[in-house]
């Protein structure tokens, strides 16, 4: 394997749940919903016993088999693991069981699947098109547009969410984004306030619930 590879695969393990969504779990521990990755300081037990969630979580954006997943989880297969795995899976078109045997080294099982750089990438892309498009609330296509235009992709998100508090359409949102304003007098200027519609960080040690 060439130096080159190595630390291209290197760098999607380090990196690839940082290129998805995660899950964080409401009261009843049941129904997963997207949030930020700072939030992936869950301990491996408080993983596990959210293991029916997540399972559901990586089932949804991979196809894999939700049993397996939480049956993985639950006997402490790390969350690392069980993510490269779903997408090593959904890549090969073999079961997540299967590749997650499979695994010695991540590197060397996604040389034994003839997975390639540009499947990955372009996983990753559509991943982070999909993930953007929900955290704005504009729909996909009109994101990979905008991104092809251009536009940063946290300026989409936050022209999206004045967008849909505002009733007016993301491109008009984003005009009126200049070097001399801010995305606050821009929402101010729709009659919104910012703070209303993004997401407020969490407490060093605090949960979302």
């Amino acid at each position: 394997m060439t130096g080159l590879k190595k630390n291209f695969l290197a760098a999607v393990l380090s990196s690839t749940l940082l290129l998805t969504s995660a899950p964080t779990f409401a009261q009843s521990h049941e129904m997963p919903t997207n949030m930020p990755m700072h939030m992936m300081h869950m301990s491996q037990e408080q993983i596990a016993e959210n293991a029916s969630g997540w399972a559901k979580h990586f089932s949804d954006i991979y196809g894999v088999d939700k049993a397996q997943v939480e049956a993985a989880l639950k006997r402490g297969v790390h969350i690392r693991d069980v993510q490269f795995a779903s997408m090593l899976a959904k890549l090969s078109g073999k079961s997540f069981d299967d590749v997650l045997a499979m695994k010695v080294d991540w590197q060397q099982v996604t040389e034994k699947l003839g997975v390639t750089r540009e499947q990955i990438d372009e996983l990753q892309r559509q991943q982070m098109d999909d993930m953007l498009a929900l955290n704005s609330g504009v729909d996909v296509n009109t994101v990979k547009s905008l991104l092809k235009d251009g536009y940063a992709p946290q300026d989409i998100m936050i022209a999206g969410k004045i967008a849909k508090a505002a009733g007016k359409d993301v491109k008009s949102i984003l005009g009126k984004r200049k070097i001399n304003n801010t995305w606050d007098d821009v929402a101010k200027s729709f009659g919104v306030d910012i703070r209303n519609i993004m997401p407020k960080p969490p407490r060093h040690g605090q949960r979302h619930q």
